[in-house]
């Protein structure tokens, strides 16, 4: 039976060591869908994480949390899904999920919410999933428009160059930092309240954490005028791609466009840090809403679109996916 070939696992602490190893060598891994950062806000999410083994071999893993009747992967995580081990074959990863689907469903969970890991981050194509939710008649609920460059495909247009070419003027001090309270306290906790009378995901206390523990993922530019800063990135590093994950800057620092100084100078000179750099999305309401002044920014730099999908899937369509597996 393809149930005694394929067995899901719940997640405990003692695997630990043995998740964060298989993640760090998948095809599509990154260190956000390790143990050590999903734990750091374990206390939010009760945490449902599964791993699917094939003849006691990890073939898979899925960073999870439930909520009411409800599985999601994972409300703590940019993104998730099931994070598959590296040439593995298409049959193996359906079987992976059907076994996932067939053990929520005998679990009372109704649906499975997924935040697909996008394929900037993929270190070799991997659209089993997509195959799967086609499949299973998954709902695509949402989809986010990030916008995206290869360094070597830097082309700013001629708006840009002259932003650029004043911002330059102004002596700006461009610095990487291990100190993320400058940003939080002084430009992006402000900026965020007069904005959108909102906060950061993170807290200052937590994107220290992180910062300490992935020292070689997490980077911090602030960039100053004399002894003050103005604004700054935070990056959130892969091993192919660079993603600004927080970008702000003080309104003097907007007036005088020291954005576009901090990230001519990143993308020109960090650029053998990654081989993608992604500004993210600029959406709302699921993707419904585009805030086209920021895209266009992001857009002016030289960049493109590459979409970030959001599927719903009713457990119960499990059955589906058997004619194509067994």
């Amino acid at each position: 039976m393809l149930e005694a070939e394929y067995k899901v696992v719940e997640f405990s602490e003692d695997a630990s060591h043995a998740w964060d190893d298989f993640v760090c060598n998948a095809k599509n891994g990154t260190f956000m869908l390790t143990r050590k950062f999903i734990n750091y806000h374990g206390e939010r999410f009760v945490d449902s994480s599964l791993m699917i083994y094939k003849n006691d071999r990890l073939i898979a893993v899925l960073p999870a949390n439930i909520k009411d009747d409800i599985a999601y992967s994972h409300q703590g995580l940019s993104y998730a899904g099931l994070v598959l081990k590296q040439l593995i074959k298409l049959q193996d990863a359906l079987s992976a999920f059907y076994v996932v689907l067939k053990y929520f469903d005998e679990k009372g969970i109704k649906e499975l919410i997924v935040k697909q890991i996008p394929s900037l981050y993929q270190l070799t194509p991997s659209d089993e999933m997509n195959y799967a939710f086609f499949v299973t008649k998954s709902e695509l609920y949402r989809r986010d428009a990030a916008i995206c460059l290869k360094p070597s495909m830097y082309r700013p247009n001629e708006n840009r160059k002259r932003r650029i070419k004043l911002a330059k003027s102004h002596r700006f001090d461009i610095r990487e930092t291990n100190d993320m309270a400058p940003f939080w306290n002084d430009v992006l906790i402000p900026n965020l309240q007069i904005s959108h009378d909102g906060k950061p995901v993170h807290s200052l206390d937590e994107i220290q954490f992180l910062k300490d523990s992935f020292p070689e993922n997490i980077m911090q530019y602030d960039i100053y005028e004399g002894n003050k800063i103005v604004g700054g990135t935070t990056l959130f590093t892969t091993k192919k791609t660079s993603l600004a994950q927080y970008i702000s800057a003080t309104p003097y620092g907007k007036s005088k466009d020291a954005l576009s100084y901090l990230f001519s100078h990143i993308i020109t000179e960090k650029s053998n840090d990654f081989e993608y750099f992604s500004f993210g999305h600029s959406n709302e309401d699921n993707g419904h809403v585009l805030n086209q002044t920021l895209s266009y920014w992001k857009e002016s730099f030289g960049g493109s679109t590459l979409t970030h999908d959001f599927y719903k899937t009713k457990v119960s369509h499990y059955h589906l996916i058997e004619k194509l597996i067994r």
